[in-house]
């Protein structure tokens, strides 16, 4: 009986060009599918940590905020504004609130300062985002910003865990300060969200924001090119006005 002919080389080598790649990208499929699976399973964990946490939103818990507040708020100058950016992200942060708090940070004067912000990512349009944004450090509008700023903190807790289909972020900003470049926080913040393609659909400023610093909101975030929406909400003064303000904002999301 004679010998099977041996394969070609030439044959084997075409074999090999064929169904390698075929068997990468099999592989590769396979393993990007079990990655996003865990991937969504933690994000769903996530979730379900964050909405065991969601606290609604009372008179109480605004009053906490704000006498927390009035105590960072009152050493003067740009510690007070890095001592707000550390509240917030304390606070909102996952073991508080459930939020994975984010930080741009920069120096101004030799003393570090920053925008901190949270988000609800969207399940269908994540790159779709509504903005809520709270400036602070203005002069003469402490008690004005106090308020803003518990309001925001006490609607984030009252959404935590919360899933639409596009992203909500809620931001705080310092005033009066620019980073070694010359760009003040408010330009980072939407230069930040500009450079990553998001479509910012909206921005609603809390805290009764008018005049030149609205102007300077529409400016940076580009309305004219970007048809974004700027919304002011009116300052509230008293814990029922900011209360009544945020389930009002709360019942649009």
């Amino acid at each position: 009986m004679s010998d099977s002919p041996p394969v070609a080389p030439g044959r084997f080598i075409r074999y090999a060009l064929v169904f390698l790649p075929l068997g990468l990208i099999i592989t590769s499929i396979i393993s990007f599918g079990i990655w996003w699976t865990k991937k969504q399973s933690v994000e769903e964990r996530s979730y379900a940590y964050a909405t065991a946490l969601r606290s609604e939103m009372t008179l109480p818990s605004l009053e906490r905020y704000t006498g927390i507040l009035r105590e960072v708020m009152q050493p003067q100058g740009l510690e007070r504004l890095s001592a707000v950016a550390s509240f917030i992200d304390s606070s909102m942060s996952a073991e508080n609130m459930g939020y994975a708090p984010k930080r741009d940070r920069f120096f101004d004067g030799g003393l570090e300062q920053s925008n901190v912000y949270v988000e609800l990512t969207g399940k269908q349009r994540p790159y779709e985002v509504r903005l809520i944004l709270v400036p602070y450090g203005a002069q003469g509008r402490g008690d004005v910003e106090i308020q803003a700023l518990a309001g925001m903190m006490s609607l984030g807790h009252a959404l935590a865990g919360a899933r639409g289909d596009t992203t909500l972020r809620m931001a705080a900003v310092p005033l009066g300060v620019k980073d070694p470049s010359g760009r003040n926080a408010l330009e980072r913040l939407a230069a930040s969200m500009l450079d990553r393609q998001e479509r910012i659909m909206q921005v609603t400023v809390l805290g009764g924001v008018d005049g030149p610093l609205l102007e300077e909101v529409k400016k940076v975030f580009k309305t004219s090119q970007t048809g974004t929406v700027i919304e002011s909400l009116p300052a509230t003064l008293t814990h029922e006005e900011t209360l009544k303000s945020m389930t009002g904002l709360k019942a649009r999301f």
